[in-house]
């Protein structure tokens, strides 16, 4: 009467779940048969059978491979078969992987992201001074147009420079004057959902 009742909470963790139980079931069966060159047979059967249910492995040049990994994972490696990669390492498999360190140097404005003040010290090296004044004008474009965007803020040319110099420790020199702003604009009609009114595409107007 229980075995009619069995339910998944009741049974052995599934290993690697996209398989499914019935699967696991069958790689535990396989790892009982003898002899050795028939279990290597349904072994390669299992492999087959693997490609379908997990279809996107297939993406991976080394499929083949990482399905055999599989199979001797789901079978907790106790699959005792003539395999054509070696068996994974147990101890590998399990151990966790190495911390992955934070980055702990502040930011100056937060608002703007991290990879904002990555290209400001790139602009710092710049040696064209062409290059340079293009670099910036693309940069506080970014700046005005995130922070009105996120932030619901419109920047002035000086607020701009003054956060350029920041950012750059002072080591970049920007007036007011020489920044060229695109601003990116969307406008679109009152009525949304008429089926004749369309989005007029976006509109870049430079502001000086």
């Amino acid at each position: 009467m229980e075995e009619l009742f069995k339910y998944n909470t009741q049974s052995e963790n599934l290993i690697i779940s996209e398989y499914g139980r019935s699967f696991q079931n069958y790689v535990n069966y396989v790892c009982s048969v003898e002899p050795k060159e028939k279990r290597t047979k349904m072994a390669d059967t299992l492999i087959s059978v693997m490609e379908i249910l997990n279809p996107t492995v297939k993406n991976q040049s080394d499929y083949k491979q990482k399905l055999w990994d599989h199979l001797h994972i789901i079978a907790n490696f106790n699959l005792n078969v003539d395999s054509p990669f070696p068996v994974p390492e147990k101890t590998k498999i399990h151990q966790k992987p190495e911390k992955i360190e934070y980055p702990n140097q502040p930011i100056k404005f937060r608002f703007y992201g991290r990879n904002l003040q990555m290209m400001v010290n790139k602009a710092t090296a710049l040696g064209d001074e062409d290059l340079q004044k293009e670099f910036l004008n693309l940069l506080a474009s970014f700046m005005t147009n995130s922070s009105k965007n996120w932030n619901n803020e419109n920047l002035s040319n000086s607020q701009l420079a003054d956060h350029l110099e920041a950012l750059s420790n002072k080591k970049l020199k920007v007036t007011p004057e020489q920044l060229e702003i695109t601003l990116e604009q969307q406008q679109a009609k009152k009525k949304f959902f008429k089926p004749n009114n369309k989005f007029k595409n976006k509109k870049f107007v430079k502001r000086k």
